[in-house]
């Protein structure tokens, strides 16, 4: 199973499920609209995306349509992440600047 986030009016962009030959595509607006909420629930959305990939590459999708690799955006455009600011040498700085607070030796050389 091959998925794609294709470009649209939003920030997130549009699932797509694309053939294995990289040929044809299928929205995936009926199961999921977004690569997170698939990846957030896969248990449930990967058995339909597998069926509705297999439709795709046996030629039986009804609204197929030519795939356009320039069409792709980031698979995940809006990514959650976690930063720890203790990581970067700026915030640890900014912290020693706080009356009473001093770097650390291992961070200070």
């Amino acid at each position: 199973m091959k998925l794609a986030t294709y470009k649209d009016a939003s920030r997130d962009g549009q699932l797509v499920v694309v053939s294995r030959d990289l040929s044809t595509a299928h929205y995936a607006t009926g199961i999921a609209s977004r690569l997170q909420q698939v990846l957030d629930d896969w248990r449930f959305m990967a058995p339909q995306l597998n069926d509705l990939s297999e439709l795709l590459n046996s030629g039986k999708a009804r609204h197929a349509f030519a795939f356009d690799p320039a069409q792709c955006m980031a698979p995940l455009p809006r990514a959650y992440q976690w930063v720890s600011g203790p990581a970067y040498a700026s915030h640890v700085e900014r912290l020693g600047s706080i009356p009473a607070a001093t770097l650390p030796p291992s961070v200070a050389s």
